[in-house]
């Protein structure tokens, strides 16, 4: 290593000083002078569906379940159609904790209503089940 003489390092020493006394008021101009907000906002989709496990046929018996699903905030309801039933014939349908009779003429009969959005999956079974011909309940899902 080379020694420096007193007076060079003093010189040097006194540029380095001098760049730095320069450079500082820059440094600091450069620094977190601006201030701010910003709001971000999101939209998601409402998005619901239901899905058996397999055809929900009304027979004596038969069990299943389905998977509800949807985001809705207000929640949602899940209804069954079917064909309309003929006077002679009956069927009932336990329904997650509900125990519920097919309506004879409207073909139509609500099984849940949610008051929150979820996932689950309910269980299903069906007794008492007199008909003159099959019946397939079609399961459909609405947003409240």
């Amino acid at each position: 290593m080379t020694k420096l003489f007193p007076a060079k390092r003093r010189a040097l020493l006194a540029i380095a000083a001098g760049l730095t006394a320069m450079a500082a008021p820059q440094i600091a101009a450069a620094g977190p002078t601006a201030g701010g907000s910003y709001q971000l906002r999101a939209t998601v989709p409402v998005a619901c569906w239901v899905r058996p496990n397999e055809t929900v046929m009304a027979e004596s018996g038969r069990v299943g379940s389905v998977i509800e699903a949807c985001n809705s905030p207000g929640g949602f309801t899940v209804s069954a159609q079917y064909r309309p039933l003929a006077e002679s014939e009956k069927a009932r349908i336990t329904y997650g904790d509900r125990s519920l009779d097919l309506a004879s003429s409207s073909g139509m009969l609500e099984l849940r209503r949610s008051s929150m959005a979820t996932i689950r999956t309910v269980d299903y079974r069906f007794d008492d089940v007199q008909l003159d011909a099959p019946l397939i309940l079609a399961l459909t899902i609405q947003p409240i």
